[in-house]
């Protein structure tokens, strides 16, 4: 009933700690493993009580979108997106709504929010506002090729990440962003996009054998793979953005050197972008180099100096994500990097607009200033960069009360069964618990929206919510706030049956209630150690061993007695004893027996 509990948990980890080390370093020897029980499963030796933590929540608008300073045609596609569930939201965070405009002022931007607060978001809208604008606001120049923006990362899994999310908010779905984007620029060709790092495929020129190789391989993983498979690497933005994929594979077979299709949203391997250059090129800082010296992607870089020439209001958006990244020798070489991209261009900085974001960046905006400065060849100015930090939600101590007795009977384990199993207690927990009506009439998806509006108006789960956002705070300390004038065991129980709860309430938006992480922190055995007086009389054990009191940790030279204290090695074969100690040879006959 209560396996899967935060206390339930712990407990479990940490008896099958201690069994192993009794077992494998103590089991030989019973009066050490008494004498080591007590200390063993005090706190601070071997581990610590649990620590749970959620993640700081931040001040929402509600229709921002809508009530953004945005231009009006861009805001109307951004807010179709929404109602499509392409990766905009109709009340997104104030920051997000921050950077969007600051962007489309034509500033440079440094978001700097906590860890799953949207910061992607905050480039990603103006990214695709850039493509947006230039499709309907100026169709003389989106006819012509070239990089609109550089995404840059510090390593491929961030890249991987990031084309996932491209693929969902500006890919080739069904009713996606092609069918909108038809409706506004009627018979512009659809933006591009691609990933160039070391995993695209393949280095050289174009070579036949290759393609077809390549084209079995996308077979194999992905098209052969049954629809449900496909279904879910699609939901995940894993499946290629291609008008069709089939098609694309039978012309690499085939061995057509141009095989990109004008429909094509993503763009796979590195010979499509050199073909046809994308609008949008993610990448990390070492393939750029390598871009910047090669002369097989000299195309890209011409395509994209053109473009910039076509109009004075044309500019380069560089997204720096992870900023923080590059520090250091690491920093001076990206921010050369960034200089000689421009060189590359025959641009100056003006022509450039940069959204940097981090989670990890010191107090004080002079210093974010003068650093984002350095490291996109600006001129420092104090303020040549709009900080945005997000504005945290505050979350106050009222609301409807919750029976911590009733709570304390939840069936906790049955949460993570199967949906009938969960509606159960889901149904009961809103029943006994809140007073509400019976849940039946609920879709899933319904009842997790139920559970969010219901445990948003809670005292308890606020109490929750205010002392753990952004502060990691011990289970039982949480326990006794939550519940101050129940039973602690009860409290416990109860606390930890609603943070299993809250764990399934979601919005409709996919906003997770309480996103939260449960510490349980570990470390192995750091030694055992002895007080070498057999007459101590702090000694911890029934007085056989031969010595005195036993430490599982040296915190002194001396016990407490006076007698010295040495590190304790214990032969598991036989279980004997034996005490480690330092001598000097050159003290003669009757040296000094140290402990260090």
């Amino acid at each position: 009933m209560d396996n899967y509990g935060v206390k339930s948990t712990h407990e479990l980890i940490k008896k099958k700690y201690t069994d192993y080390i009794n077992t494998v370093y103590l089991g030989k020897n019973d009066s050490l493993r008494k004498a080591c029980e007590v200390e063993i499963d005090s706190p601070g030796v071997l581990y610590q009580n649990p620590y749970i933590e959620a993640n700081p929540v931040y001040v929402s608008v509600n229709d921002g979108i809508a009530k953004s300073s945005i231009p009006e045609n861009v805001k109307s596609v951004l807010l179709d997106m929404s109602k499509h569930g392409l990766g905009v939201f109709s009340s997104p965070y104030k920051h997000q709504i921050d950077a969007l405009e600051q962007y489309t002022l034509g500033n440079d931007i440094f978001v700097s929010t906590g860890t799953g607060s949207g910061k992607t978001e905050c480039f990603m809208w103006p990214i695709v506002s850039k493509l947006i604008s230039e499709q309907m606001n100026s169709k003389d120049t989106w006819h012509i090729r070239g990089l609109r923006t550089i995404m840059l990362y510090p390593m491929n899994a961030l890249v991987s990440d990031q084309m996932g999310r491209l693929r969902k908010m500006i890919g080739n779905r069904k009713n996606g962003f092609h069918s909108i984007m038809k409706e506004y620029a009627h018979g512009a060709r659809i933006p591009q996009f691609g990933m160039y790092t070391g995993r695209t495929p393949y280095p050289g020129s174009v070579r036949i054998e290759e393609n077809r190789k390549y084209a079995e391989t996308l077979a194999k993983d992905i098209l052969n793979k049954s629809e449900d498979v496909k279904k879910k690497l699609e939901e995940l933005g894993k499946y290629p953005s291609k008008k069709d994929l089939e098609s694309y594979i039978e012309l690499l077979r085939s061995g057509e050197r141009d095989v990109t299709d004008e429909l094509d949203a993503e763009l796979i391997t590195r010979h499509e972008m050199q073909m046809h250059c994308p609008d949008l090129l993610i990448t990390n800082y070492s393939m750029l180099e390598y871009m910047l010296m090669r002369p097989i992607e000299l195309p890209i870089w011409d395509s994209t100096r053109k473009w910039l020439n076509s109009s004075p209001d044309n500019k380069l958006l560089f997204v720096i994500d992870e900023a923080h990244m590059y520090r250091g020798s690491s920093g001076g070489e990206v921010a050369l990097l960034i200089r000689r991209t421009l060189k590359k261009l025959g641009i100056g900085r003006d022509r450039v607009q940069f959204i940097l974001t981090s989670a990890s960046v010191p107090d004080g905006d002079d210093k974010i200033n003068e650093f984002a400065c350095d490291l996109t060849a600006q001129k420092y100015d104090s303020n040549s960069f709009v900080i945005i930090r997000g504005a945290q939600e505050c979350v106050e101590d009222d609301g409807i009360e919750i029976n911590p007795n009733s709570l304390a009977t939840i069936d906790i384990d049955s949460l993570q069964s199967d949906w009938d199993k969960r509606f159960e207690v889901l149904n009961r927990f809103a029943q006994d618990c809140l007073g509400q009506g019976d849940l039946s009439q609920y879709q899933e998806a319904e009842v997790y929206e139920w559970l969010f509006s219901a445990l948003s108006k809670c005292r308890p789960m606020k109490t929750i919510m205010r002392l753990t956002r952004g502060t990691a705070v011990s289970f039982s300390e949480l326990s006794r706030n939550v519940f101050p004038e129940t039973d602690f065991e009860i409290a416990q129980k109860g606390t930890s049956a609603l943070l299993s709860i809250s764990s399934l309430a979601k919005s409709a938006e996919e906003q997770v209630l309480y996103p939260a992480r449960l510490h349980m922190m570990f470390r192995g055995l750091q030694g055992i150690y002895a007080c070498s007086n057999p007459n101590c009389e702090y000694k911890n054990h029934d007085g056989t061993l031969g010595f005195g009191k036993v430490y599982l940790d040296k915190t002194n030279v001396r016990c407490k007695c006076g007698g010295m204290i040495y590190e304790l090695l214990n032969d598991r074969a036989c279980g004997a004893l034996f005490f480690r100690g330092f001598i000097d040879s050159n003290e003669g006959d009757s040296p000094f027996l140290w402990n260090d």
